[in-house]
């Protein structure tokens, strides 16, 4: 297809050969065929170039491990089409994810972008850990439908290209929290559409020590991203406003600060329970979510979880200021 409604679809990818397969005939089967399908292997170590080159896209090797920011913007570089879809090499689009995506951007006014929500199911079930991230990945991008600020995600947004060369594409400088640092970038007159009407099943992270090292990686670069959005009238765009709630956040943070001193003062250990109990309860929308959604033995996992989540966001926040301080002291940070 060409003309306006023509679409390249970018795909980075990095050690995906579990998951390329089923995206890319995801993206093959898609209700509007793409103009073009661009995979961009950030330097492989597994076998994903050899699934890539079985089906008729292009492949673009990088020649070191860069990051999802350089594939994205590599990718966005080589394509030819006026409109860039971006899908994550361990997602799989719905089959009517880029016409539905299509048809919001050419119906809302001063649309930029338009940005699907994870499915609550994930792409394949490998157990708890998965189940739980996806629903909650699932449950607080979908309460950003309809608002006018939200967390970036290109796992499976639409975006013209003359916006996406107004923005100036992805700042390779950031391994983690690129596609947020995107966002805060968007100008004011642009709307970024939020839709559950593009939806993409996602391969998350599925084993305990993983999850941790990745959370935490996402808190410690979140004060990074927000000061490189300093100054900026669409700073709120962007950043992940409905993920955690605050107050979950400063009740942990004194539940961390408590627990070193319930050995030497037992009676703290009723103050540290209730501390807990009260950060569960500011996220009683998304517990009562996963109750309904796999009962009530997964609802207690996923309760612990999160308060382990908090818990990582707050340690890895205040880590995440101290680089910041550093950056700063050194006049790295700009």
């Amino acid at each position: 297809m060409s003309g306006p409604d023509a679409v390249a679809v970018i795909v980075p990818n990095y050690n995906k050969a579990k998951t390329l397969r089923a995206c890319l005939e995801a993206i093959y089967a898609q209700t509007h065929p793409p103009t073009e399908v661009i995979v961009v292997d950030d330097h492989s170590t597994d076998n994903s170039p050899d699934i890539a080159r079985q089906f008729p896209c292009t492949l673009i090797h990088t020649p070191t491990n860069s990051g999802p920011a350089t594939a994205r913007n590599t990718g966005a570089t080589t394509a030819t089409a006026p409109l860039l879809f971006f899908v994550d090499s361990d997602t799989a689009p719905h089959p009517d994810a880029i016409a539905n995506a299509l048809h919001i951007l050419h119906t809302t006014p001063d649309a930029g972008m338009v940005q699907g929500i994870y499915d609550p199911h994930p792409l394949y079930d490998d157990g708890p850990v998965e189940a739980y991230r996806v629903a909650f990945e699932h449950f607080w991008r979908h309460r950003s439908v309809g608002r006018r600020r939200a967390a970036t995600l290109f796992a499976a947004s639409l975006i013209p290209r003359a916006v996406f060369d107004e923005v100036g594409g992805f700042d390779e400088g950031l391994r983690t929290g690129e596609d947020a640092e995107f966002g805060t970038r968007m100008p004011e007159r642009y709307r970024l559409v939020v839709t559950d009407r593009v939806r993409t099943r996602h391969d998350d992270v599925d084993r305990f020590l993983p999850f941790v090292r990745e959370q935490f990686g996402f808190a410690t670069a979140t004060p990074m991203v927000m000061l490189r959005a300093r100054g900026r009238r669409n700073a709120g765009t962007g950043m992940r406003v409905n993920a955690i709630s605050p107050t979950g956040l400063v009740l942990s943070g004194l539940g961390l600060l408590t627990l070193p001193f319930v050995p030497l003062a037992p009676w703290l250990a009723a103050l540290w329970l209730a501390l807990l109990a009260a950060s569960a309860a500011t996220s009683h929308d998304f517990l009562r979510f996963t109750y309904r959604f796999r009962g009530a033995r997964f609802a207690a996992y996923a309760t612990g979880m999160h308060l382990l989540l908090y818990a990582l966001a707050v340690v890895g926040t205040g880590v995440g200021v101290l680089r910041v301080a550093h950056a700063l002291a050194r006049g790295a940070a700009r």
